[in-house]
């Protein structure tokens, strides 16, 4: 992207190869198991398969769909996910599969003049686009599966310079610009956010390669207009929460849909989950190609009212099962819907607003949803799937093969496919390690070119090794973001000071010659986390962390109890095989019974059980926490109700810390 307002940029798809370790074999599974089952589903869902849908549109028949109205938008959302897969590992039967789908997305698109392109309102509510008429727009998901299908056609460009699929998507695109937008064109926003990043996405490409609007011309008679796609995502932002003359239905969304209040006036997270963090993400990524600071305050604003009071431990977001949505602040039971969507929404969302910022912290929040929100979403066979992630589970939970609404697997096929872009930045004068991820890259710098590679052994062991090659002498910082759950850290075997740390990265600022090797050893301590005070479902619990996993106890390890009471007997971590290989972390409950934590991400696969992440603990022996752990009041209550006891010192700006023992 132009990258106009960003304090970092990311490097190119193509340009970061990952080489090995725990994320590369995690990745070499979907690609050759979970992308293969999600194609194989959708194919066959409801026997005839989600593709009938726009044979249909072709054929001009009506009255019939297959699937939920936002079915168009999970199959794009496939799409992008394994063009970004092939871009790095190519996959000829993959790339045919998106030929045959781009065909058939082609000739439902060629059926309308205007490049409209929705198969639910083409077949069962052909008057009702965007919800006029008497339709609605929450429930058909127009502009959703029209910017699904953008970000499919820009990410199969980038991976294979193809253009039959971006033609469709610049079609869509043209048809919003030229029906959206200031008087005499029509105020209508996304009900579910995505588009506005798309379209964000969409101008960049026409702004990096002159030559493509050309090319489209050219060869499909199309015109693209940049700034035409930037304006609308703008003109999306701007009119959130200004209902004069709204064309669509439901003129007002509300919180639900983040259109209750302009968004440059919105300070709180609210409303569906996964709306909201796109949403935001479409916010961020609208300041920074605008370079105009209203958009990027309100998303500071939001963000942080997320990260310090509606964050899960797990890097979970949306506590309220009804709507799927935010609670109020610390209102975070353990009974949380935490969709996986939702989670893999906040990554997008963290990216974007560590390329803005430039801070660490927002790689943490990416990193946590990761590795305890996204990744236990699949299965250790990488064919079944849980669409909610609760902390806390009293047995009957268990992952599914399919959904009625599989929204979960191409969300998280998206940012596994875009992994490699997360793990470096580039800005500051260098180059900077987001992510300790065994991976190379090669950066183009003033000056000349860095060779970054890594090699780790994470998240079992806290060995991380650096090369950085210069075939020439080059001048440049290094950055090495040191995460929050090292524990001490050796850099070439002197101890880190944390004090040396600039918004969270160890800067090495030196001119590069040849090869340099940096070796990085991590503590990776086995300790125990508390919540905020306000966190009423949490109050005398902790919950089991080492490196970045969240850990959690299974009652097939724990027969007797998995709410088990702690004291202060020390943690110790063990090798153990956990249907693969893992560290789990165990110890003494306050009746001097074992206990034995397994990390989340591979909990239930191993038949269902109860299971718990929030445990009590005893403070000088007695026990305060409630029973089920679950919120008994409003978190206002609660601090209202405790306030002679609340201790709220050493909690500025904090939502989790390591647990302190008695106060």
């Amino acid at each position: 992207m132009a990258d106009r307002k960003a304090v970092f940029s990311r490097p190119n798809h193509q340009d970061v190869k990952i080489t090995g370790g725990f994320w590369g074999e995690k990745l070499q599974q979907i690609h050759t198991v979970t992308v293969w089952d999600v194609l194989d589903k959708f194919e066959h869902d409801h026997e005839e398969g989600i593709m009938k849908n726009f044979e249909w549109v072709s054929q001009g028949q009506r009255g019939q769909h297959i699937g939920p109205p936002w079915y168009d938008g999970l199959i794009c959302e496939v799409i992008r996910g394994i063009s970004d897969i092939i871009a790095l590992s190519y996959d000829q039967k993959l790339d045919e599969k998106i030929e045959y789908y781009t065909s058939m997305i082609e000739k439902a698109q060629d059926v309308d003049p205007d490049g409209f392109l929705d198969t639910y309102t083409t077949l069962m509510c052909l008057d009702q686009r965007f919800g006029q008429n008497g339709g609605s727009l929450i429930w058909q998901h127009n502009l959703y599966n029209m910017g699904c299908l953008t970000e499919a056609g820009i990410h199969y460009y980038r991976a294979t310079k193809k253009t039959r699929l971006l033609k469709c998507a610049v079609k869509a695109a043209n048809y919003l610009c030229r029906t959206i937008g200031p008087e005499p064109r029509k105020n209508i926003v996304p009900a579910h956010s995505l588009p506005e990043e798309a379209m964000v996405k969409l101008c960049c490409l026409f702004r990096e390669d002159e030559k493509l609007a050309d090319r489209m011309y050219e060869e499909y008679g199309i015109k693209a207009a940049a700034d035409d796609y930037l304006a609308l995502a703008k003109f999306w932002m701007d009119h959130r929460g200004v209902h004069h003359n709204r064309a669509s239905m439901p003129k007002y969304m509300g919180e639900y849909s983040q259109d209750h209040c302009p968004v440059t006036e919105q300070s709180e997270a609210v409303g569906h989950a996964v709306r909201a963090a796109l949403m935001y993400t479409g916010l961020t990524a609208v300041g920074i190609e605008t370079g105009e600071d209203k958009y990027l305050d309100a998303a500071k604003r939001i963000w942080d009212n997320v990260e310090l009071t509606k964050l899960h431990i797990s890097g979970g977001i949306g506590a309220v099962h009804n709507e799927e949505r935010f609670g109020y602040q610390y209102d975070l039971p353990n009974d949380a819907y935490l969709e996986t969507c939702a989670g893999v929404a906040l990554a997008f969302w963290a990216g974007e607003m560590h390329r803005a910022f430039g801070d660490r912290k927002y790689i943490d929040v990416l990193e946590c949803a990761l590795y305890n929100n996204v990744l236990p979403s699949l299965a250790a066979d990488g064919t079944h799937y849980f669409y909610e992630n609760p902390l806390i589970s009293d047995g009957s939970i268990e992952r599914w093969n399919w959904h009625a609404c599989p929204c979960c697997p191409p969300m998280f096929l998206k940012l596994m496919g875009s992994l490699p872009d997360y793990i470096y930045s580039v800005g500051k004068g260098g180059v900077y390690i987001n992510l300790p991820i065994s991976s190379c890259y090669t950066a183009s710098l003033e000056g000349g070119e860095l060779t970054i590679s890594q090699e780790e052994s994470l998240p079992w062991e806290g060995i991380w090794k650096i090369t950085v090659s210069a075939e020439k002498a080059l001048t440049a910082a290094l950055g090495i973001r040191i995460p929050p759950w090292a524990g001490k850290v050796l850099v070439n075997g002197e101890s880190l000071d944390p004090n040396q740390l600039e918004q969270g990265y160890f800067v090495l600022t030196q001119t590069w010659s040849g090869k340099t090797e940096i070796s990085i050893e991590m503590e990776l301590p086995a300790i125990k986390v508390e919540a905020h005070p306000y966190v009423d479902a949490d109050i005398g619990r902790v919950a089991l962390w080492r490196g970045p996993l969240l850990y959690c106890l299974e009652e097939i390890d724990n027969p007797l109890e998995t709410d088990v009471v702690l004291g202060d007997d020390p943690l110790a971590v063990e090798d153990a095989q956990v249907v693969t290989q893992a560290k789990v972390i165990s110890g003494k409950t306050l009746s001097g019974e074992r206990f034995c934590a397994v990390p989340y991400y591979l909990w239930n696969n191993r038949g269902k059980g109860k299971m718990n992440v929030w445990v009590r603990q005893a403070e000088n022996g007695v026990v305060i926490a409630n029973q089920s752990g679950e919120t008994q009041v409003y978190a206002a209550h609660a601090a209202a109700a405790n306030q002679k006891k609340l201790r709220l010192d050493g909690w500025e700006n904090k939502l989790y810390r390591a647990y302190r023992g008695s106060k």
